[in-house]
């Protein structure tokens, strides 16, 4: 194991230390995300200049793209908790084999399942969401188009989750700059056209994000492969099929794959019954900008969820259970922070945020709405995403998705339905329906985490190298 390896003394290590190192971890993720986020908001900015129906468009597109790809998550997350645990043990051999086999897994996911259910069912899920024809006819090339090349971007959280693992967020975060650079280059040349190569529009997006995540994922194979990281995965370990191995993964990130598929289902349902609104089209718009933006505060929960997910299931692979427990609680109180500033400046400017992707009034109206109401919720949501990470990495991963399942498909969506439709609120209940949901997960988490129960669980022993 590298110098660098920390493992945590409850008894010695003051929480100002661990929020250091849980800083380390999260400081990356937060950037990686915004990154993330940011090529997104770009995008939308660029189908912007071409129509209302095409930010509606690549919003329905993207829901749908999330709904299927949900696997990814599994694997990604699961494998995480798993290296994150024999890395803690300081088993390097283990840790190498364990990110093999998560490439493995990633690959006939993408391959067998994902990619050709994604194809067929680009159209038919868009025209399911009550999606006008002519958003059909701009989502259904790009959804075909990413769903090509769905293996490289299912390579590339592959290549994110093993680092994640063993804390190595810094290389993952300069192997995204490199591939959102790259991406938001290729998706002007080819949705405006550049010398030889043509303007394609709204499909242009999903060419140029495709070919940046080809190159994303070449690059994080040979990262994988490299001496100069705690990984060096053998070629031979490629061509084996470890399947307690894959057990176990799948069964770290089965419930959060399952809680991805409830959420993007939860997204879907919401956007088909704000196409029962008036001026529909308009207000699927504003709620697809609007979630995208929200993202760069749900992505630094996120990344703290992450991290905590890693120092925690460090901590139980070293045997330091009440250590793993002051990683999750300082998580927990570092994402607060971040994601309440982040609230205020919803609150406050809300038609500033909504006029960078469009002049239409109705939209921005709407767009108003949506902040002024989410603003409330997000310091509630933080505890639900650091606390449900210290959960999972701790090895229970089905808490979390009991409560996030409930709150995203009784609240989001059955409240959502009754404020806008059934008490005529329109937008508003939608909004109201989504802070609400946050509450209903944030307090049964916080309240399981407390209780220690998952202290018990362990995920890695000598007897598996």
């Amino acid at each position: 194991m590298p110098a660098d390896h920390v493992t945590i003394s409850p008894k010695h290590r003051p929480w100002r230390d661990e929020a250091v190192l849980l800083w380390a971890v999260a400081w990356p993720l937060i950037v990686t995300n915004l990154l993330n986020v940011s090529v997104g908001i770009i995008d939308f900015k660029m189908v912007g200049t071409l129509g209302v129906s095409s930010i509606a468009a690549v919003g329905m597109a993207r829901q749908v793209m999330m709904f299927i790809m949900v696997l990814m998550i599994a694997i990604s997350g699961g494998g995480s908790v798993l290296v994150a645990h024999a890395y803690g043990a300081r088993d390097s051999d283990q840790v190498s084999r364990i990110a093999a086999q998560i490439v493995v897994l990633m690959l006939a996911a993408a391959l067998f399942l994902v990619m050709p259910v994604g194809y067929l069912l680009s159209r038919p899920l868009l025209i399911l969401l009550g999606a006008e024809q002519s958003v059909v006819g701009l989502g259904t090339p790009y959804l075909h188009i990413l769903f090509l090349g769905g293996a490289f971007t299912m390579l590339n959280f592959a290549v994110t989750g093993i680092l994640l693992g063993i804390g190595k967020t810094q290389v993952s975060l300069v192997l995204l700059v490199v591939v959102n650079i790259l991406n938001i280059g290729f998706n002007y040349i080819f949705i405006f056209g550049y010398g030889l190569i043509p303007a394609f529009g709204v499909p242009g997006a999903a060419m140029g994000t495709v070919l940046a995540r080809f190159i994303g994922s070449l690059a994080g194979l040979w990262i994988i492969r490299s001496k100069r990281f705690p990984i060096q995965v053998q070629y031979h370990d490629f061509k084996t099929v470890d399947l307690p191995i894959f057990r176990k993964i799948l069964y770290l990130g089965g419930p959060r794959s399952l809680q991805g598929i409830v959420r993007n289902f939860s997204r879907l349902i919401t956007i088909r019954i704000i196409s029962l609104l008036p001026l529909a089209t308009r207000a699927v718009s504003a709620y697809s900008a609007g979630m995208q933006v929200r993202l760069i505060s749900a992505f630094i929960g996120l990344a703290f969820m992450s991290a905590s997910m890693s120092r925690v299931g460090q901590n139980m692979g070293a045997g330091k259970p009440d250590a793993a427990a002051k990683s999750g609680w300082i998580s927990a109180g570092m994402a607060t922070a971040f994601m309440s500033t982040l609230a205020v400046l919803f609150f406050l400017f809300p038609e500033m945020i909504m006029g960078f992707f469009t002049s239409d009034p109705d939209v921005i109206s709407m767009g108003r709405i949506f902040f002024r109401v989410i603003a409330v919720s997000e310091p509630i949501m933080a505890l639900a995403f650091a606390l449900g990470g210290a959960l999972r990495g701790g090895g229970d991963p089905i808490s979390p998705f009991i409560y996030a399942a409930f709150s995203d498909i009784v609240v989001v969506i059955l409240v959502g339905y009754v404020l806008a439709i059934t008490l005529n609120m329109g937008f508003a209940g939608i909004a109201i329906g989504l802070a609400a949901s946050a509450v209903t997960r944030a307090i049964p988490t916080s309240l399981k985490f407390r209780h220690g129960s998952w202290k018990r669980n362990q995920f890695y022993s000598k007897s598996d190298s």
